[in-house]
């Protein structure tokens, strides 16, 4: 989702000054852009490293001083292209949490689909990942949960048969170890059938028959990652098919990573990804060598070790194939021109010593003459156009005094070795979206993968099915800014419902939910959208309902919340489109119908529903007016505000506004009451009296830029109280 990021509240600082921004929305794209131009910074550094070494071994006359300067200049560059780097870094870096909540709803899809009894536990949800791989995991795992719901855990009837708890248990982890990351969906289901695996690697022809029954019980696993590969004897809407598995491999490894499969029958299965933790996109450390006239990169995590052998020290097979041995191992020798060109270099290359390095992989190890080494560098790598690859390079880069140089791919160069043309994706390209889908559009589908099928699906739309645009007054930006809040919201609120689910008699959080909901109302009614607007009203009743204990959360409550939900996620995603969205699922709004609340429109209102102008302070609402003034010294300040008509509910601007006002300090009182404002009861007058640490001026100038701005504030007046 390029450039959607969070805008978070204001926070206003004890300073005095103007409400600040702590956050602001950033780019994606300009990220990269920061990226790129941190990488030119990294070569200038490196370049200034060079001549620095340069001169101070060159015969030429430099004075002291000079030399000290630029071994200054040297060091000083260094220092900052690496705190650069690594700040970037952190900024792309983000919590595994937002991924992994958008996994509760599906678990809960599909066990409802399946008849399964499912507690989904969720592990690590703080640990730190890049947004992109973030974004990468979520259609591998998606599809590793679909298969564990639909093939790994056992209907009810059938666990409690073999002596197991009729609720299956999934786990979700993530975690950090040793310079990975590592993502693990786990089921204490069936577990995977071995012979059954290999039963299906002969009819479907992936094995011979004897080959299918000499394999260890580890690639008897990783069998079930080939294409078509499938043990279910028919397909379902859910999984079975034979693709996924595979693209689950190779969306993995395009991120340098590597799927592990633990199972055991009758116990359960436990599917990790182990995945590097890149250093930042496109940037990493390597070891520069030479190669006859050429110069690769290898990258410095793929390097065992470089070491000069004797030409005795080559063992040579059948007079082709030749060998070391390396800690007692034997290791596969290639010439690396040889491999990459056809072209091996000349035996006079090399006098009495080669120099080889050794590198590896998770799919070996091979060892690799060269003509030199040269040392460590960090570098920036820079792709190869889709249509011009080269077997075993990743892309190109600027090595130190500007010159032209190849980044290897130690996956491809070790297949390459063992005369293997493997349709690899370097860990250090960028990947293309997998597709997991069959050519239907997929109902567990989140938002964010159905923006581009609704945008397909627009092509055919006529005029009336598009959408009302937000009014004019309401720039693209504007709206998108309340999108993006929609959305944070809606995630907020889904795991609330879940929370609700195992506590139902948490008025905390149905209260938090709620004040979600309502907000939720607020800004579609505030970008135009009235009609979605309405129906989270009717929702929004319902939470009401439970707060007034007059509705029980049941089992029925949950299923009606989290619809809703993923009901108002669609409706962001039709909008954002460009076509019109109104809720019509039958059997959503019969359930809301059913626990509407019938309120008589003709019953008179009492004296307590009838307001007059003026602030009725809470005994509350006097003790924190009085402190504020007698002790904490601060401005008090009574404020008229005059809405125009437009298209929004007096009500739900009204609660915006004061929502907004909160940012300058407390609130005290309004008029109308806040809770009769909650109720429906807010007109185009609004009276808040609050605290606050600001002058009258910052208060005026935060009165102009942001309730004018986005509530159609026709003119207010703020008073100091003495």
């Amino acid at each position: 989702m390029n450039g959607n990021n969070v805008t978070s509240a204001v926070e206003i600082k004890e300073s005095g000054k103007p409400p600040e921004l702590d956050r602001m929305a950033v780019k994606i794209s300009h990220l990269d852009r920061l990226l790129g131009l941190t990488g030119e910074i990294i070569i200038s550094a490196s370049n200034i490293s060079i001549l620095q070494r340069h001169l101070s071994t060159s015969s030429v006359n430099i004075d002291k001083n000079s030399l000290e300067m630029i071994k200054n200049v040297a060091m000083t560059t260094n220092r900052i292209s690496s705190d650069l780097h690594h700040l970037v870094m952190d900024i792309r870096m983000v919590p595994i949490k937002e991924t992994f909540l958008r996994f509760r709803r599906l678990v809960r899809d599909l066990a409802k689909k399946r008849g399964r009894l499912v507690d989904f536990e969720v592990v690590g949800e703080d640990t730190l990942v890049d947004k992109t791989v973030a974004e990468k995991l979520y259609e591998p795992l998606a599809h590793q949960i679909r298969n564990a719901v639909d093939h790994g855990l056992e209907d009810p009837l059938e666990r409690k048969h073999v002596g197991k708890n009729p609720t299956g248990q999934l786990t979700l982890t993530a975690y950090k170890k040793e310079g990975f990351t590592y993502v693990s969906v786990s089921d204490d289901g069936r577990g995977l059938d071995e012979n059954r695996i290999r039963q299906v690697a002969v009819e479907k022809g992936f094995l011979p028959p004897m080959a299918a029954q000499a394999i260890s019980p580890n690639e008897c696993w990783h069998l079930i990652m080939q294409p078509g590969f499938s043990t279910a004897a028919e397909a379902t809407e859910i999984s079975g098919r034979g693709v996924g598995m595979d693209v689950v491999k190779s969306t993995v490894e395009s991120l340098g990573g590597e799927v592990i499969i633990e199972t055991a029958k009758g116990q359960g299965s436990a599917f990790t990804y182990k995945i590097p933790q890149l250093s930042a996109v496109n940037i990493t450390d390597a070891l520069i060598i030479r190669s006859g006239e050429n110069y690769y990169a290898v990258p410095i995590g793929n390097v065992v070790a470089t070491q000069s052998f004797s030409v005795s020290d080559i063992n040579t097979t059948m007079e082709r194939t030749e060998s070391i041995i390396y800690l007692g191992s034997i290791v596969p020798l290639h010439d690396l021109r040889g491999l990459l060109t056809g072209a091996p270099l000349a035996d006079e290359e090399f006098k009495d010593y080669l120099p080889v390095i050794i590198i590896d992989a998770k799919n070996g190890r091979v060892a690799l003459k060269v003509s030199e080494f040269i040392r460590p560098q960090k570098l920036v790598l820079i792709p190869l156009p889709e249509i011009f690859s080269v077997k075993g390079v990743a892309g190109t880069t600027i090595l130190g005094g500007n010159q032209l140089g190849m980044v290897l791919d130690p996956f491809e160069l070790i297949a390459l070795s063992g005369g293997q043309s493997m349709e690899h994706e370097s860990a250090f390209q960028k990947s293309s979206a997998m597709d997991f889908s069959d050519g239907d559009i997929d109902a567990d589908a989140q938002p964010q993968d159905l923006q581009a099928q609704a945008a397909e699906a627009d092509k055919g739309a006529s005029d009336e099915q598009r959408a009302v645009r937000p009014p004019e007054a309401m720039d693209e930006s504007m709206a998108e800014e309340f999108f993006v809040e929609i959305q944070n919201i809606l995630n907020e609120a889904s795991e609330e419902v879940f929370q609700l689910e195992k506590d139902p008699e948490n008025i905390r959080r149905i209260n938090t939910l709620f004040r979600h909901f309502h907000s939720i109302k607020g800004n579609f009614i505030m970008t135009g959208f009235t009609n979605v607007g309405t129906f989270v009203h009717e929702v929004e009743t319902v939470l009401d309902q439970m707060r007034e204990k007059e509705l029980k959360v049941d089992q029925d409550v949950i299923d009606l919340l989290l619809d809703s939900i993923k009901s108002m996620e669609q409706g962001i995603v039709e909008i954002r489109a460009g076509r019109g969205y109104e809720v019509t699922d039958p059997e959503l709004l019969a359930e809301l119908n059913r626990y509407k609340k019938i309120e008589s429109k003709d019953k008179p209102k009492s004296e307590e529903e009838i307001d007059d102008d003026q602030f009725h302070l809470s005994p509350l609402g006097a003790i924190l007016y009085f402190s504020k003034i007698i002790t904490q010294g601060v401005k008090v300040y009574q404020s008229m505000i005059h809405i125009g008509p437009s298209f929004q509910d007096p009500s739900l601007v009204c609660y915006l506004i004061i929502k907004r006002l909160a940012l300058l300090g407390d609130l005290i009182d309004t008029v109308p009451r806040l809770d009769k404002i909650e109720k429906g009861m807010g007109t185009n007058k609004l009276k808040v009296m609050f605290a606050s640490n600001h002058d009258l001026n910052t208060v005026n100038a935060f009165f102009e830029k942001q309730l004018k701005r986005y509530y159609h504030v026709l003119d207010y007046e703020n008073l100091q109280v003495e």
